[in-house]
Order: C-alpha cells, then structure tokens, then sequence
C-alpha cells in the first residue's frame, strides 16, 4: 500500500507534465499550420460547413423549388474559385451544387473537369511550390478527379458524358491505357454514347501490357464488321499488333501500314525542253 501511494504522486507529475506540453505545443502547432497553409505549402483542412453535412435528402426537404437557384448561385461562386485558383473551395462548393442536383451531368463533368484537369495543369506550372509538392498535389487531384466521377456515375449510371470526362482524366493525367480502355468500354451502347468509343476502347486497349492479343481480336473484328472502320488509326493499330504477336501473313488484313506509305512528291516534273533552273529552250 506504501508503495502506491509512494508512485502516485510520481504518476501525477508525469501525467501533469505531458499535460503541460501538449497545451503548450498546441498553439504553437496550429500557428505552424496556419502559416504553411498561407504560403501553400500544405492543403487546408476539409471545409465542415453546415451545407456540406446535410445530406441530398436534407437540402432537398429544406431548399425545395430554390435547389436550383441555389445551385446556379453557388456556380458563379465556383467560377469565382477557379478564377482565383483556389481547388479546395472549389471542389468544396461542387460537392454542395451535386447535392442539390445529383442528376445534372454537367454539374459533375464540371466538377471532374476543374479538378482532373485544370487543377492538375495548374500544379504542373506553378513554380511558387517545391516540385515534390507540386507532384504530390498534381496526383491528389487527379485521384481526386477519378473519385468524384465514381460518385458522380453511381448518381447516373447511363450517363456517358461523365464516363469521357474519367476518359481524359485517365488518358492525359494519369496516363493509364489499361483503365482508359475500361472506361470507354463502359461507354459502349449508352443512350448518348459517340460512335468513336468503340474503337477508342480497343485503341486503348492495345496499349495495356497484357491484353494486345484481346486488342487484336476486338479491333480485328472491327475491321472485318464495317468498310467504315477501315480508318488509318484503326489500321495502324492492327499492323502494329499483328508484328507485336507474330501473324501470320496469310491471316494479316491487306491494307498497307498508312505510316508507311510512300509520300507523292509535291515536286512538278520537268518539262521536255526544261533545263536546270528553270531555263526553258525554244
């Protein structure tokens, strides 16, 4: 019992103390935070506004006809973010438009078009942040992008103008052929899909390690549907697969690889009486 009693106090001191540092390490902390997130060296904490929390329903119920005019407001807002190059507030702002009407596509092609794309573009040239934070920034938005499309294709599973726009960001930004095929894939045979998907799947496909002989098939059986597939991209896709798995020639398509095509000469042949430079003879 004496010994207890000879620890405790012991026990009190430490816990006082550790007590004392975090309330002294507390404000100096948020201060450093403050500051790095100032001079753009760190991002700024998720916005926890009263509209970001209520949930679809709520702003429904509480909004009711003024959704709209609420959600046309807050795009100007927006506009004003991306004119200031502020993506934090912009995505935030986005995430309440959405809420309030989840089913205008173009509300979430905006949103992932800001965020994949202009955001990413805007790390690539901002030289006021050291170049690992411009990286690391570039990939979070990006990433970012994709998640926002995700959400933005549970809210709309027909929609194929939300699934071109995840297509870029994959394409350009993050430079994944194998996710960009998948996409335009799922693309195929939606209400407002273009006509160029189908092949830009199997394009996109040849270029994913691992599936050039199901790119051969699928852009194979293109060529062979349509004469109206008989494209030079198509095309050159296919020469390139049928080197790449060793076809046959018998089995190969007979149109030339277009990127080796001999060039016309643009160059007007001599005339018979014609002498160098130019000189005619009578």
């Amino acid at each position: 019992m004496n010994t207890i009693l000879q620890k405790c106090p012991r026990l009190v001191l430490v816990i006082a103390g550790l007590a004392l540092f975090g309330f002294v390490r507390e404000p100096i902390e948020d201060r450093l935070r403050v500051k790095l997130v100032e001079e753009k060296l760190l991002l700024p904490p998720p916005g926890q506004t009263a509209m970001e929390q209520m949930s679809q329903s709520a702003l429904m119920g509480t909004l009711g006809g003024l959704r709209s005019l609420v959600a046309v407001f807050l795009t100007l807002e927006a506009y004003e973010h991306f004119s200031n190059k502020d993506w934090e507030q912009l995505s935030q702002t986005y995430a309440v438009i959405t809420n309030l009407e989840p089913n205008d596509e173009e509300h979430w092609v905006t949103w992932i078009w800001h965020i994949g794309i202009n955001a990413t573009a805007n790390m690539e040239i901002d030289d006021r942040l050291p170049e690992f934070e411009r990286k690391r920034r570039f990939f979070a938005y990006a990433l970012e992008a994709v998640d926002i499309a995700e959400r933005g294709i549970k809210q709309n599973p027909e929609s194929a103008t939300i699934r071109m726009q995840l297509a870029e960001v994959y394409r350009e930004k993050l430079k994944d052929n194998c996710a960009t095929s998948r996409v335009y894939g799922d693309t195929i045979g939606l209400p407002d899909a273009l006509p160029f998907v189908e092949r830009f799947h199997g394009y996109f496909m040849a270029r994913c390690e691992g599936k050039e002989q199901e790119a051969y098939d699928y852009l194979s059986g293109l060529y062979r549907e349509s004469e109206r597939n008989h494209l030079p991209t198509l095309i050159v896709e296919i020469k390139k697969l049928e080197n790449f798995l060793n076809i046959p020639v018998p089995q190969r398509i007979p149109d030339a690889d277009p990127d080796k095509r001999p060039q016309k000469s643009n160059r007007k042949k001599p005339a018979p009486n014609e002498l160098p430079g130019g000189i005619i003879v009578p």
